[in-house]
């Protein structure tokens, strides 16, 4: 290992030597010594081109791509269309995900309420989900009145609005807690 880093100082050393003698013995300055060696040559021109027919314009660019913070793309939206090259996000979220999300709030706190058996925020967020979301989509704004009635009012009456709500809206998700709440008999 010595011996060839020994050998490769003597070939640079020997080289430079050569160089120097060289230029010396020509009447030249070394190349360092030359301000016309180190000055670059000024750049040519470019030549003109003359253009005889138009060309197409070039095509509008697309779409800018959806890039999530950490620089990752999304899968697309619909079927068929190409998936972007490397990791992706599932979605963006878009303005009706949060909808939904918000949606999803105010039904697990509902529901929340519901176990809790708190009537008045029961009735306080029950208010709010239908004036927020009247389309009730999932049937549950009617469930939790039902429910409501039967934790204020339990009995006969409660009960039978109860069997008709169940019978009416056999595939809620509010379907097990009105039977909890409504049909079961109450565990002191």
């Amino acid at each position: 290992m010595v011996l060839a880093i020994a050998l490769g100082a003597i070939v640079i050393a020997g080289g430079w030597l050569l160089t120097a003698r060289r230029s010396a013995r020509h009447g030249q300055a070394p190349l360092a010594d030359d301000p016309a060696a180190t000055t670059p040559p000024a750049p040519a021109r470019p030549p003109v081109v003359v253009r005889e027919e138009r060309r197409p314009a070039p095509p509008a660019p697309a779409e800018p791509e959806h890039v999530a913070a950490d620089g990752l793309g999304f899968m697309p939206l619909h079927d068929g269309d190409p998936i972007p090259p490397g990791p992706v996000h599932p979605h963006p979220i878009s303005p009706r995900h949060e909808r939904i999300f918000a949606e999803n709030r105010i039904a697990f706190a509902l529901d929340d309420a519901t176990d809790a058996r708190d009537v008045a925020a029961m009735k306080q967020l029950l208010a709010q989900y239908r004036r927020e979301f009247p389309e009730d989509q999932w049937q549950l704004q009617d469930g939790y009145a039902v429910i409501i009635d039967c934790l204020e009012h339990p009995g006969r009456a409660s009960r039978q609005a109860a069997e008709r709500w169940l019978d009416q809206n056999n595939g809620s998700t509010v379907k097990r807690s009105v039977l909890r709440d409504c049909m079961e008999p109450q565990q002191p």
